[in-house]
C-alpha cells in the first residue's frame, strides 16, 4: 500500500482540523472576554489552595463536602481582605488627605527637619528634596479621587469573583482534576500523575508558607500597633502582609521607619523595644519555625526564581501576575521533575532487563 502525503492526510482528517480550530476560537473568545476578571479567577484559585488544608481536616472531623468548603472560604477570605481592605481605604483616604493639604503637609515636613539640628549642607539637601517632591509627586495625589474610581470597583468585582472562584474549587476541584486525569491517555498516565503530584507540593510549598506566615504576621501586627499607638494602623498592618507575599521585601521595611520616628519622638528606649516586642511576637514564631516548616517541605525551588517571578509577573500582570507568574514557573519545574521520575524509572527498568 502507497504511503500517503500530507495534503491526503490534511484532507481526510479535515473534520478534525475544523473543530480542532473552531475549538480554539471559542476557547480564545472565551478567555478575551473573561480577562478583565482574570485578576479574581487566579486570587480564587491561590485562596483555594491556602484554603485546602483547613477544609481537609474540617471533612476529617465529619463536616460535610459543602460545608467544610464554605468555612474554609471564610476562614481565608475573612482576615486577607479584612486587612488589605481596611489597609487600602486607610491609604487611600491618606492620599486623598494629602492631596487637599499640600501645602500644610510641606511646612510641616520642613518643622520637622529643622528641629532635627542636621548640618547645614544635608539640611539643604533634604529641603531641596522635600521642595522638589512637593512640585511633582503631590500635585498628581489630587488625580486619585478621579482616576482611580472604575480600578477601585473592577478591584472589589474581582475581589467577589475570587471568593466563588475559591469556594467552588473547594468543593469540586478534585473531580476537576480527575475528570482532566481521565482523558490522559493510559501510556502518559504516570508521567500525568508524577505531573500533578511535584506541581501540587511546588505550588503547597510556594504559596502557603508564604501566604500563612504573612497573614498571621500581620494580625499579630495589629496587637503591636495598637498596644504602641502607632498611628494609621490598618493602613501599617495592610503594609506588612503586601510585604510578607513578596520575597525581596520583608516586614522590617515597614518596622525601622516606625522604629526611627519612635525613636525620635520617644527616644532610643521606647524604639529599642518597640524592635524587641515586634521581633519577638511577629517574626520568631513564623519566620524561624511555620514558614520554613512549609516552605521547605515541598517546593525545593531556588529563592532567586520565586522571587523573580512574584516581582515579573506583578510588573507585567499586576494582581494576577503576582500570582500567576509563580504557578507558570512551578508548572515548569514540575513539568522536568516529572519527565526526570519518568526517565529515571525507565532507566532502572531497563537495567533490571539487562541484568
Amino acid at each position: 500500500m502507497p504511503e500517503k502525503d500530507g495534503i491526503t492526510v490534511l484532507i481526510e482528517n479535515r473534520w478534525i482540523i475544523i473543530a480542532a480550530i473552531v475549538l480554539l476560537l471559542i476557547l480564545a473568545t472565551f478567555g478575551y472576554i473573561v480577562l478583565p476578571l482574570l485578576d479574581g479567577i487566579i486570587l480564587g484559585l491561590v485562596f483555594a489552595y491556602i484554603a485546602r488544608p483547613i477544609r481537609r481536616e474540617l471533612i476529617k472531623r465529619g463536616i460535610g463536602e459543602r460545608i467544610s468548603a464554605f468555612i474554609a472560604t471564610v476562614a481565608i477570605i475573612t482576615p486577607l481582605m479584612g486587612i488589605l481592605g481596611l489597609g487600602m481605604i486607610e491609604i487611600v483616604n491618606q492620599l486623598i488627605t494629602m492631596a487637599k493639604n499640600q501645602q500644610q503637609l510641606v511646612n510641616s515636613t520642613i518643622t520637622f527637619i529643622n528641629e532635627l539640628d542636621i548640618p547645614e549642607p544635608i539640611y539643604q539637601l533634604i529641603q531641596d528634596a522635600v521642595l522638589n517632591l512637593s512640585s511633582t509627586i503631590l500635585p498628581m495625589l489630587g488625580q486619585i479621587p478621579f482616576s482611580m474610581g472604575l480600578k477601585i470597583a473592577l478591584f472589589m468585582l474581582n475581589v467577589i469573583i475570587s471568593v466563588f472562584v475559591c469556594f467552588f474549587l473547594l468543593m469540586d476541584g478534585s473531580r476537576f482534576v480527575s475528570a482532566i486525569m481521565h482523558t490522559v491517555p493510559k501510556d502518559k498516565l504516570l508521567i500525568a500523575e508524577s505531573f500533578k503530584k511535584h506541581l501540587d507540593y511546588i505550588l503547597a510549598g510556594i504559596f502557603l508558607g508564604n501566604i500563612y506566615a504573612a497573614m498571621i504576621t500581620s494580625i499579630l501586627s495589629v496587637g503591636v500597633f495598637y498596644y504602641f499607638k502607632v498611628p494609621h494602623i490598618p493602613a501599617m498592618s495592610a503594609l506588612i502582609l503586601i510585604a510578607g507575599l513578596i520575597p525581596i521585601f520583608a516586614g522590617w521595611m515597614v518596622l525601622l521607619p516606625i522604629a526611627i520616628f519612635r525613636y525620635l519622638e520617644f527616644g532610643v528606649g521606647n524604639a529599642s523595644v518597640f524592635v524587641i516586642v515586634s521581633a519577638l511576637i511577629l517574626y520568631v514564631p513564623t519566620e524561624l519555625i511555620f514558614k520554613p516548616y512549609i516552605v521547605g517541605r515541598a517546593s525545593r525551588i531556588h529563592p532567586l526564581l520565586v522571587m523573580l517571578a512574584f516581582i515579573g509577573g506583578g510588573l507585567v500582570g499586576g494582581i494576577g501576575g503576582f500570582f500567576m507568574a509563580p504557578i507558570f514557573l512551578g508548572t515548569l519545574i514540575a513539568a522536568y521533575r516529572a519527565y526526570m521520575d519518568v526517565g529515571k524509572k525507565n532507566d532502572d527498568l531497563f537495567m533490571q532487563v539487562d541484568d
